[in-house]
């Protein structure tokens, strides 16, 4: 008996492991997609200042971005 309860307590303590590393897990996600987030923001800053400096209209940006001569 006392070997069941044994394997009972190392099933609780994985249990909680992996409880654990799960919140770890969204906690890392949540950071990485803020962080991706804030890369997308900076990136679409710098397009826009290139456009705002450029003597290109809209439509030739557009086009140059989808790769249209």
């Amino acid at each position: 008996m006392a070997r069941t309860v044994d394997i009972d307590a190392k099933i609780e303590q994985q249990e909680q492991k992996i409880l654990k590393l799960q919140e770890q897990l969204e906690e890392a996600q949540n950071e990485y997609d803020r962080l991706v987030e804030k890369k997308n923001e900076a990136d679409m800053k710098k397009i826009l200042g290139a456009y705002v400096k450029s003597k290109r209209s809209m439509e030739e940006v557009i086009d140059f971005l989808k790769g249209k001569n």
